[in-house]
C-alpha cells in the first residue's frame, strides 16, 4: 500500500514540476518584451502589451490589439497550470496524494498543446507581421516634396529569439500533457485493481 502511495506520489511530483517549468516560460514570454524599437518609432512589443511612439502620438496597431486578444487565453490557461502545479508540489511535501489534481491537470495540460499552437500562430500570423512592416525608412510624400522621418532601428529580445522555432515549447507541452495523463491513467489502474479484489 506504502509503495503504491509513493509510486503516486511521484507521479504527482514529476507532473507538478512539468506543469510549473511549462507555464512559468510561457506567462514570462507572454509578459516581457520581445522587440523594441528606435528611431522614428519608439517603444517595445509584447504578447501581452505594446507601447509604439511616433513623436508624441501614441500608435494603434489592429494585428497587436487582436494578439493581445489571443494571448488572454493561453495566460489564463498557463496560470491555472501554474496554480494546479505548485499545489501539487504543496501536497507532496506533505506526502498528501490528491486525486482531484490529478484530475484537474489532465485537461488543462491537454489544452497547453492547443495553447502553444495558437502561441505560435499570433506570433507568426500578427506580431511578426506588425515587426517586419514597421523596420526601415519613415519617407513621406506630399505636395511639398519628399519627407523623410528617419529609420526605425528594431532590437529583439532574447526570447524573441527563441519563439524562431516552435519545437521547444512545444515538445515542453506535449511532454506536459503526457506526464499528467501518465498519472491520470495510474490513479485508475490503482482505482480498477482496488475495485476487483
Amino acid at each position: 500500500m506504502t509503495s503504491s502511495k509513493d509510486n503516486l506520489l511521484t507521479y504527482q511530483l514529476i507532473a507538478g514540476c512539468s506543469a510549473i517549468l511549462y507555464s512559468s516560460i510561457v506567462l514570462l514570454v507572454l509578459v516581457m518584451p520581445l522587440y523594441y524599437l528606435e528611431g522614428a518609432v519608439k517603444g517595445f512589443i509584447s504578447f501581452s502589451f505594446y507601447q509604439l511612439k511616433m513623436g508624441d502620438m501614441l500608435l494603434k496597431l489592429p494585428e497587436l490589439e487582436r494578439a493581445i486578444s489571443l494571448s488572454i487565453p493561453i495566460s489564463l490557461n498557463s496560470l491555472f497550470l501554474l496554480l494546479l502545479g505548485l499545489s501539487s508540489i504543496a501536497y507532496w511535501i506533505y506526502r498528501k496524494h490528491s486525486p482531484v489534481l490529478a484530475r484537474l491537470m489532465f485537461p488543462t495540460s491537454m489544452a497547453t498543446v492547443f495553447s502553444t499552437t495558437i502561441f505560435y500562430m499570433t506570433y507568426t500570423v500578427y506580431i511578426l507581421k506588425v515587426v517586419e512592416s514597421l523596420a526601415g525608412e519613415y519617407v513621406v510624400t506630399s505636395s511639398a516634396g519628399i519627407l523623410i522621418l528617419g529609420q526605425v532601428i528594431l532590437e529583439s529580445s532574447p526570447l524573441a529569439d527563441m519563439m524562431i522555432s516552435p519545437l521547444p515549447f512545444l515538445s515542453i507541452s506535449i511532454l506536459n500533457a503526457v506526464l499528467s495523463t501518465m498519472w491520470i491513467l495510474r490513479i485508475y489502474t490503482k482505482l480498477s485493481s482496488q475495485g476487483t479484489k
